[in-house]
């Protein structure tokens, strides 16, 4: 063994132990990261919408049976948020205008009611009617009449028409 140093004593045992753990902590240190690169990469799958067309669906198979299972129901619209009776109240008074509200929610003593409605119908007849069905619905329940009807999220929820008290019509820039 020329050019090797011979440790003697009693770091010899050291020495070699040294020797042993390098490659073991590089091995380790490769699955670490490994994993890591794994977990990010299945994270960031699971961020990526799918649907983009590029790709084609795999179906689903009912093994048992040996046919396809049936795909699942998607509705077409979110569920309805928010206060369930006053959304009851909007279905049972006013049907056709009630398919315009998406969400009705409690802020205080006021009842904020959020449509899709654009910002342009502003005072418009549908968004006055059902600021005066919100205001129905508060009196039969023996709250003060405070409304506010929003239109949808992509005009920045602007309101459409606004109740104050019980002297108010439901048109904006009247406040009695």
């Amino acid at each position: 063994m020329r050019g090797a140093r011979r440790v003697k004593g009693r770091h010899a045992g050291a020495a070699t132990t040294a020797a042993v753990r390098r490659p073991s902590l590089a091995v380790v240190g490769a699955a670490g990261l490994g994993l890591t690169l794994a977990t990010a990469l299945m994270v960031c799958a699971a961020l990526v919408p799918g649907g983009s067309g590029a790709a084609p669906r795999a179906a689903t198979v009912n093994v048992l049976g040996g046919r396809a299972a049936p795909a699942p129901v998607r509705q077409a619209r979110p569920p309805k948020g928010g206060d369930q009776s006053a959304l009851a109240f909007y279905a049972a008074h006013d049907p056709t205008r009630s398919a315009h509200v998406t969400e009705v929610v409690w802020t205080g003593p006021m009842l904020r009611v959020y449509t899709d409605l654009p910002a342009a119908d502003a005072g418009s007849r549908t968004a006055i009617a059902l600021c005066e069905t919100a205001a129905a619905y508060l009196t039969r329940h023996d709250r003060v009449p405070v409304v506010f009807v929003h239109a949808d999220r992509a005009a920045g929820y602007p309101v459409l028409a606004n109740k104050m008290d019980g002297r108010d019509d439901c048109r904006l820039g009247r406040v009695p």
